[in-house]
């Protein structure tokens, strides 16, 4: 029984080289050279039915060239999409480039495959020996459009002065002027008359009013009617107590 068993461990250990062998010769591995200028990220995008790549994404540092690893262990025609994004100072942007790979994996004679890769740019559709990213220039501001000044008002033009008549020239010469005489002294002014004292009033101690009618008059009249009504009062009442009494002597 264990001679059995020591037989059959046996041949498993020199049939298993043989296996890996053919297992081996059964694949084939795509390398595709990846660049991005400034560094950055690039990740792979496989269509279906397409194997991953062996790392994905890969990162690429600047002035370095990285590499995308992909086996296949059937022939055939597989396709992917590359692209890349660019990280700096914690802000990410992504490329502008796009491009397509397309692997061919072919079998040969004695079982073996190989392949054979192909790098395109989808937005030229030209062939390229390498998969390159090209970081973008910086955006320019814009330029700020300076304000547009105000025309300033045009100045009016002064009228032009007239020019004076020329004075004619005197057929004779001006004569000599005169000598001023002296000013004769300035005589002194009489002194004013007095004014003369505005009459009295006839009465004196009479506002004037304005009104030259006789009050007094008046007064004198109203005085002499007030004494007749008085002394019509007292004979009224002397009569009336004149009767009176007769009446109580009766």
């Amino acid at each position: 029984m264990q001679k059995i068993l020591i037989l059959s461990l046996s041949l498993l250990l020199l049939l298993f080289p043989l296996a890996g062998t053919a297992v081996a010769a059964r694949s084939t591995e795509a390398e595709v050279p990846v660049v991005i200028e400034g560094g950055g990220t690039a990740y792979v995008i496989p269509e279906v039915n397409s194997p991953l790549p062996t790392e994905n994404p890969i990162r690429v540092d600047n002035g370095r060239t990285g590499r995308l690893y992909i086996s296949f262990t059937e022939p055939g025609v597989y396709y992917y999409t590359i692209k890349a994004d660019f990280s700096e100072n914690g802000k990410q942007q992504t490329a502008n480039e796009v491009f397509r790979l397309t692997v061919k994996v072919y079998a040969q004679e004695d079982g073996t495959l190989y392949s054979v890769a192909t790098v395109n740019n989808s937005q030229t559709e030209e062939k390229v020996p390498e998969v390159r990213f090209e970081k973008p220039p910086e955006p320019t501001p814009p330029p700020t459009t300076p304000s547009t000044p105000t025309t300033p008002t045009t100045p009016t033009t002064p009228s032009t002065p007239t020019t004076p008549d020329t004075p004619s020239t005197p057929d004779t010469p001006p004569t000599t002027p005169s000598t001023p005489t002296t000013p004769s002294t300035p005589t002194t002014p009489s002194t004013p008359s007095t004014p003369s004292t505005p009459n009295k009033p006839n009465k004196p101690g009479t506002p004037r009013t304005g009104d030259e009618s006789h009050l007094l008059d008046y007064v004198l009249v109203a005085m002499a009617a007030s004494a007749g009504l008085f002394g019509l009062a007292l004979i009224y009442t002397r009569n009336t107590n004149k009767l009176l009494r007769e009446d109580e002597a009766e």
